[in-house]
């Protein structure tokens, strides 16, 4: 017997898709031709592509967020930021493009905020403001180098692993120790 069709098994076939195709080959079609059914089927679960895109960058978020913790260190939060981004993106190669382009959703973004502007922003002496721009940009940073490595899915990463992995700790370690040196200053 077929498994009966649901959301979570869309999501998971698009998701397998990605990982194995990149984001070109994703489409309701694909995806229907994948589960052995009429893509006209797939939208009583899922409106749209664009509404799988936001559903994968979300749970990838969701999926690196929940390593951290607010009571940290900003340094330890912002390298487990780091860190779990890129984890995360390697065992999901295909949606790296999906993650550089879709924004992560409204209520996804303000529950991380609330979550981690205060705190960070006591840590960083700054604003929450501030404070989630850093964030921002450590998660542009990462991305980029995501999309470097691996953003090309199906074809394979064109340098070794261990060119990526010191091209990566090479620039975390500076982004941080920016943050660092501007703290050690007094700077904002």
């Amino acid at each position: 017997m077929p498994t009966p069709l649901s959301r979570t098994l869309i999501l998971d076939t698009a998701r397998a898709i990605l990982d194995a195709d990149g984001e070109t080959a994703l489409s309701m079609r694909t995806i229907a031709a994948r589960l052995d059914v009429k893509a006209a089927s797939l939208y009583n679960h899922i409106g749209s592509r664009h509404e799988l895109l936001q559903e994968t960058v979300d749970a990838i978020a969701d999926e690196v967020m929940a390593t951290l913790d607010p009571t940290d260190d900003w340094r330890t939060i912002l390298t487990t930021l780091a860190d779990r981004l890129r984890e995360t993106l390697r065992a999901h190669p295909g949606s790296t493009k999906v993650v550089a382009t879709v924004n992560i959703s409204p209520a996804l973004a303000q529950r991380m905020a609330d979550d981690f502007g205060p705190p960070l922003a006591r840590e960083l002496r700054t604003t929450v403001e501030h404070a989630l721009l850093t964030v921002q940009s450590l998660y542009v940073l990462v991305v980029g180098l995501a999309l470097a490595e691996f953003g090309d899915v199906p074809n394979a990463p064109v340098a070794s692993r261990d060119f990526y992995d010191t091209w990566f700790g090479i620039a975390t370690t500076t982004f941080l120790d920016g943050i660092a040196a501007r703290l050690a200053t007094g700077g904002e």
